[in-house]
């Protein structure tokens, strides 16, 4: 049975002209992770949305803002309306700092058609997702990552950066999930979320 018209990168992916946001030196991304492990980390486990189904190159998942990355990082669950405060309790808030120019292809809005994807892209399961990362990473343009919208709050931007623009990526502030307690609350009150 043939994929579904926008399911899979069309044979012709790597001759087209991707659409590239350009990120400037000095941009931030937010990134929430276990406050134990650095907050520059490149994952290779395939367990991730666009992550490499080869696990050959790494991908780091960042957010335009605190909601874009609190929504996808703490409340995955579909429907969930309470989140446990020993999950918010492990978990900081890292800024990542774009040291130099970085290349993003707009994996939402125009962005889709240009390409021959659709919403699935980014809302649908992994194996749509992850050959369109493989794709886009494999294209001769040699992006940095993906901006697209979040799954859970689509009015949210948030970025899969793959490991090869590293060194021109720096961890700024941290702040524990716990320690502001105000936009903690503006969170919970966002999402309609309680703690357990």
């Amino acid at each position: 049975m043939a994929p579904k018209p926008g399911s899979a990168p069309p044979a012709d992916f790597a001759a087209r002209d991707l659409p590239i946001e350009t990120v400037p030196a000095s941009t931030t991304f937010v990134r929430i992770h276990r406050s134990s492990l650095a907050a520059l980390y490149f994952g290779t486990s395939g367990d991730n949305r666009f992550d490499d189904p080869e696990g050959h190159y790494g991908v780091c998942y960042a957010a335009r803002s605190l909601a874009g990355a609190f929504v996808e990082t703490c409340l995955r669950e579909v429907g969930v309306t309470l989140v446990p405060l020993s999950r918010l309790a492990e978990r900081s808030a890292t800024e990542l700092v774009a040291t130099a120019e970085l290349r993003l292809v707009e994996l939402h809005g125009p962005g889709l058609a240009r390409v021959g994807a659709t919403a699935a892209v980014s809302s649908g399961t992994y194996d749509i997702s992850q050959p369109w990362s493989r794709a886009i990473h494999g294209h001769p343009a040699n992006v940095d990552g993906i901006v697209y919208r979040s799954n859970h709050d689509n009015g949210e931007l948030c970025v899969a950066l793959f490991d090869r623009c590293r060194d021109r990526l720096r961890p700024g502030s941290r702040t524990g999930l716990m320690a502001d307690r105000a936009a903690l609350a503006e969170l919970l009150d966002r999402y309609r979320i309680g703690l357990s």
